[in-house]
């Protein structure tokens, strides 16, 4: 940044300025350098030939002068330097250090007890945080004051050559260090043509008030869109984004969101958008209002405000106002966090929400821990057929580590929510087995591993009771089962026995008791034997392993219900130079079912190229399952393709196609692919998945991209600056016209 670079300064004392005059007495014409000791950090001034006034109190250095002291650097060809006042002058390929930014002009005249100073026919380079390279800046005149400096005449830029391909010009710019750049009587200049003026922008240096380009799109709701933000700035109490936007389908929107900072009194913002939807001919409005307090060191508390208000193409009205309120409580050894919200909707629909949750942790010295979490939420409607829903679901957890063994204690009651058994029926989660349990409370103690005698063994044993309660399904009339359940469990953590150096085994094994207060008893066994062999300088490796759990008895609940199992597993593994293959399966006795047996061949020679092919067959029902098949070749960085296809032979057709292609034409141009066909599912017919291409345009410092989407049938064109690389300007085309 400019002003980091020409805005920290070193503030010479007066008493140092007089000692370097006593040595320039002893020095005069008899050594090129001269030396500042008499303060904690020396400085330095050294030149081809140097000279002092004692009359005047002047210091003068001539020829390949460098001025060094603490972060700054000055080097120029000539320097004067009052020794008393502590006022500089730098004439003659001026150059200003300070860490990696660098100011240059012709000449520079610096007070460093005020750490002002005006450089002349400046250039400024600059890096900033959000920037991938340089920024470089030049101004006929450069005025710089401890966080703040002022630019006449300036232009800036990302292009390094000397005549750029785009500049941003303004009359005067203020920059205030890590804050804000303000510039007046702007325009942007691609070559020698002015493409727009403006005349004023604030543009912040802060992420948390970031400069927005415009956005240009479509969607299929709103039509093609242009949507603008123009950010205004007085200080970081006073600040705010002013909204206008215009979507072909419904109309302009206008909006604003204003930011303050009161001090003690807190923060917050204030949102407030109106779109002129003519499509249903209503005002859509939204407003939202936050604010956040400190309460004491520790503690927070913010409010928040939410409505909105639109008709739909319908007729139908709807209205959404929410209303929050969160405390927080934070410090090195506890939190705690209370929110409290509540939701009303008007509409096709009528309901009224509430939630409340509070979670919270604390942590003791001595190793004892607490944590807890509650909710309670209720929502009820006010006609339709939609059910109420309505749970407290709370769990707390006490935890005390000792050098023997750890205790946990749980309470908990845990009610299945909706939105849960939603996403269990679309299969975006796994389904529990049961719909609401409780816990109270459910103690364990598991000590910490240890070994018996010389044994090359370490053991790890647990004890637990509980009280539980459980319902398995949603019917009215299921009983909610109660009974307590004693737990004592033994286990031998894995361990690896090498057998020479070419075999080595693992194993693990395990058992547990369990009783019920129903009169049920539970008895498992488990245990783990693994073996692995390798031969021919590791290019054939053998692996086998048999996972044995045994149950005998039963349990009254499902939540904590095990299977048994006695699956034995093997690969082979076979790699030399360029090629690796290898095959796996497995058979369950209890269930008496095989694993699926799976091959995969691969041949690479590093990454220029890769050709792999995969399959897997049934020996259940004795048929193939699928064929994979995947291609990659990276010969250099001009060229990366990817093609993969899996064949799925229960449908006797490709399942999924994948194509991926970067391929650099030349200096300048760029090609891009990517398509994907998938296969008929639960929720989508079979077709493209995605499919686009692109093609870019190298100009240097910016880039064109033109892109095609097949699945959204639009047309993109993007202009971005690549210091810039997460904003950028863009317009399309769509199925139903021209988006800008």
């Amino acid at each position: 940044m400019a002003g980091k670079a020409f805005g920290r300064r070193a503030t010479v004392l007066r008493w140092t300025l007089l000692v370097v005059a006593f040595i320039l007495l002893y020095s005069v014409f008899l050594s090129s350098e001269i030396c500042a000791t008499g303060s904690s950090e020396g400085a330095r001034l050294t030149g081809d030939t140097l000279s002092v006034d004692l009359e005047r109190r002047y210091a003068r250095a001539e020829g390949s002068v460098i001025l060094k002291y603490k972060d700054i650097m000055i080097c120029c060809d000539l320097l004067e330097i009052d020794v008393v006042s502590g006022k500089l002058r730098a004439s003659g390929n001026v150059e200003f250090h300070d860490g990696e930014d660098v100011a240059r002009g012709k000449s520079l005249t610096y007070d460093l007890p005020s750490e002002h100073g005006v450089l002349q026919s400046g250039n400024v380079t600059v890096q900033g945080d959000r920037m991938e390279g340089p920024m470089y800046i030049v101004g006929s005149e450069f005025q710089a004051d401890p966080g703040r400096i002022l630019i006449e005449g300036g232009s800036f830029t990302t292009c390094d050559l000397e005549t750029p391909h785009y500049r941003v010009e303004a009359e005067e710019i203020e920059i205030h260090v890590g804050d804000r750049m303000e510039l007046w009587q702007l325009s942007y200049w691609e070559g020698k043509r002015c493409i727009f003026h403006w005349p004023y922008l604030v543009i912040p240096l802060r992420e948390d008030n970031r400069f927005d380009m415009p956005q240009v799109g479509y969607g299929a709701h709103e039509g093609w869109f242009v949507k603008t933000t123009y950010n205004y700035y007085r200080n970081p109490s006073f600040r705010g984004f002013l909204y206008l936007d215009y979507f072909s389908r419904l109309g302009p929107g206008l909006g604003a969101k204003h930011l303050y900072d009161l001090g003690n009194f807190g923060t917050g913002f204030l949102y407030v958008y109106e779109l002129i939807n003519r499509a249903t001919n209503h005002v859509d409005s939204k407003l939202e209002l936050a604010h956040e307090l400190p309460i004491g060191v520790y503690t927070t508390c913010a409010l928040g405000f939410r409505y909105s208000d639109n008709l739909s193409l319908t007729g139908f009205p709807s209205k959404r106002i929410s209303g929050t309120a969160k405390v927080r409580y934070n410090d090195h050894r506890s939190s705690a966090d209370l929110v409290v919200d509540k939701t009303w909707i008007r509409g096709s629909s009528e309901s009224d929400e509430t939630q409340v949750a509070l979670t919270g942790r604390w942590k003791a010295q001595e190793g004892l821990s607490l944590s807890g979490n509650f909710r309670f939420f209720e929502r009820q409607f006010q006609h339709g057929s939609w059910r109420d829903d309505k749970y407290f679901n709370y769990r707390v957890e006490a935890a005390k580590d000792s050098e023997i063994a750890s205790v946990r204690a749980v309470a908990e009651q845990y009610v299945k929510p909706r939105e849960r058994r939603e996403k269990e029926e679309e299969g975006e989660v796994d389904p529990l087995p049961y719909e609401a349990i409780g816990r109270a409370p459910e103690i364990v103690v598991e000590g910490h591993p240890f070994t018996l005698g010389t044994l090359p063994l370490r053991l790890r044993w647990q004890i637990g009771f509980g009280r539980y309660a459980e319902r398995t399904s949603l019917w009215l009339d299921d009983p909610i089962l109660r009974a307590g359940k004693a737990h004592m469990e033994i286990s031998g953590t894995e361990q690896v026995y090498p057998f020479g150096g070419s075999l080595k085994a693992t194993l693990s094994a395990g058992a547990s008791f369990d009783s019920y207060t129903t009169g049920d008893k539970r008895y498992v066994l488990q245990g783990a034997l693994g073996v692995e062999t390798r031969a021919l300088g590791n290019a054939v490796v053998i692996q086998g392993k048999y996972d044995y759990c045994g149950v005998f008895g039963d349990t009254p609940f499902a939540f904590d219900k095990r299977n048994r199992k006695g699956l034995l597993t093997g690969r082979l593994t076979l790699s030399k130079g360029i090629f690796s293959a290898s095959i796996s399966s497995g058979y369950d006795f209890y269930p008496k079912t095989y694993q699926s047996i799976t091959g995969r061949v691969r041949l690479s020679p590093g990454k220029a190229w890769a050709v792999e092919a995969s399959a897997a067959y049934d020996p259940g029902y004795r048929r193939m399952q699928d064929a994979i098949g995947k291609l990659e070749i990276s010969a250099s960085e001009r060229c990366l393709v990817k093609i993969g296809a899996r064949y799925d032979f229960s449908r006797e057709a490709l399942d999924r196609v994948e194509s991926q292609v970067a391929l650099q034409v030349s200096d300048t141009w760029g090609l891009e692919w990517t398509l994907v066909y998938g296969g008929a599912s639960k929720s989508k017919a079979p077709g493209v998945l995605r499919g686009d291409v692109a093609a870019t345009y190298d100009m240097h410092c910016r880039e064109l991209r033109l892109s095609y989407s097949y699945t959204q049938k639009q047309v993109w064109l993007e202009y971005r600056i690549k210091a810039f690389p997460h904003d950028s300007v863009k317009m399309g085309i769509g199925e139903e016209g021209v988006l800008f």
